[in-house]
């Protein structure tokens, strides 16, 4: 778990599912990946996914309310991926955030703490 002035960085339980569904079924966040949910069974199903990545994949959780945000994550890879036991030594990050706490600048406080 990271913390920040206004955020926690936390590893997804199930309680997050209504609040992943809300940011993972607007167009928004579609645009820019292939995530779309159209249920709240689909958001139980992916938060029970999220929840087993622990190392590099994080609810943004706003500490004064407990309302999940957004996600962020980021995953070790190589530059040289052909080579069988190249160095990961490259991380490519993503994350997302629900439209309503857009600019705000929740996303650069959680990049800057999660890296």
């Amino acid at each position: 778990m990271i913390e920040t002035q206004r955020l926690i960085l936390r590893p997804f339980v199930n309680e997050d599912a209504e609040d992943v569904f809300e940011y993972l079924s607007e167009p928004l966040v579609n645009c820019f990946a292939c995530m779309k949910l159209n249920t709240i069974d689909d958001a139980r199903a992916e938060v029970e996914k999220r929840a087993k990545e622990t190392e590099y994949y994080f609810a943004i959780v706003l500490k004064d309310t407990g309302k999940v945000i957004g996600e962020i994550d980021a995953y070790p890879e190589t530059q040289a991926p052909d080579e069988e036991n190249a160095v990961r030594d490259t991380f490519s990050p993503c994350w997302m955030l629900n439209k309503d706490y857009h600019g705000k600048g929740y996303a650069y406080e959680a990049a800057y703490a999660f890296f």
